[in-house]
């Protein structure tokens, strides 16, 4: 019995961590932090993908958390800039600690298409004297200056939120690749009613 408890157990740490080396930052040719994913649709062509992915930065997400930056359509390249907050736990309840801000980039090609995200940026939260928390004014730490600037356990911290967030994103790119009803409203026809007629 202890052996097949000690083989799963094996057997799930290898599953485990063969999953997060597959799925995990990394670093770019520029020592940036990156998150980085190829991903195919069979059977679908370019323009539709482009349209998705475009349909996909335009509508998926308030424009405070993402938003479109660079359109090419010549390229098949989609650039826009987003953020999101990073909360500590204070005695009851969750307090704003910091804002990742970040660059993600999709391209087309085929039935085929990549994305990524990078340029973190680590935007400090403080409380005011009106007791609101606000930015630290001047305070932007690139996410590769943080165990030097901002410390190893809150670092840490950044990087699993900042990985989690990613892989967010991820998956509802992924959805929104795989919908047949991706499509903007003006793209779609809507039926004209008169009232004036029974």
């Amino acid at each position: 019995m202890k052996e097949i408890v000690l083989t799963l157990m094996f057997a799930f740490g290898v599953a485990l961590a063969h999953a997060q080396t597959t799925d995990s930052l990394s670093f770019d040719e520029n020592d940036k932090y990156i998150y980085y994913q190829v991903a195919s649709e069979p059977s679908v062509n370019t323009d539709t993908l482009y349209n998705r992915a475009l349909h996909f930065l335009k509508t998926a997400y308030p424009s405070d958390q993402l938003k479109l930056n660079k359109e090419n359509k010549s390229k098949l390249s989609l650039t826009g800039t987003g953020g999101f907050m990073v909360r500590k736990k204070a005695l009851v309840s969750l307090q704003p600690n910091a804002k990742i801000e970040f660059d993600l980039t999709i391209e087309v090609k085929g039935d085929k298409y990549r994305y990524w995200l990078t340029n973190f940026v680590v935007v400090p939260y403080q409380r005011d004297r009106y007791a609101n928390y606000v930015p630290v004014s001047g305070k932007k730490i690139p996410l590769e200056h943080g165990y030097r600037k901002l410390g190893q356990k809150d670092t840490d911290d950044y990087i699993d939120k900042l990985l989690m967030n990613c892989r967010w994103v991820g998956a509802k790119l992924k959805s929104y690749m795989a919908k047949t009803s991706g499509l903007s409203p003006a793209e779609t026809k809507l039926k004209k009613i008169i009232t004036k007629e029974w």
